[in-house]
């Protein structure tokens, strides 16, 4: 059975990624799956970022106005990752966390 570890990394400049763990041997061969992140478009009343004055807004509203926001943006999420089951494929060896 093959064992997986799930990394991110951020693109260097020249396009390149690097990858250092105690686990990897010098000369060892190893799979790598790079996936490129899909953007969920953002509906006419979302943004992708928010600034620092709008996060401070949110934790201002009342209790229940914020229950009620994180509770559409999960079920968006949720809609989401089952139209797209593309991570599913990933998931599919054992994860080791080091």
């Amino acid at each position: 059975m093959k064992s997986s570890l799930y990394l991110t990394a951020t693109v260097s400049p020249g396009n390149k990624i690097e990858i250092q763990n105690p686990h990897l041997v010098e000369g060892q061969t190893v799979e790598i799956i790079i996936i490129f992140p899909q953007q969920i478009p953002p509906n006419s009343n979302q943004k992708q970022s928010i600034s620092l004055e709008e996060r401070q807004a949110f934790l201002k509203l009342p209790l229940a106005e914020r229950r009620r926001i994180l509770e559409n943006q999960a079920e968006t999420m949720v809609s989401y990752h089952q139209q797209n089951t593309d991570w599913q494929e990933i998931m599919t060896d054992d994860i080791i966390e080091y």
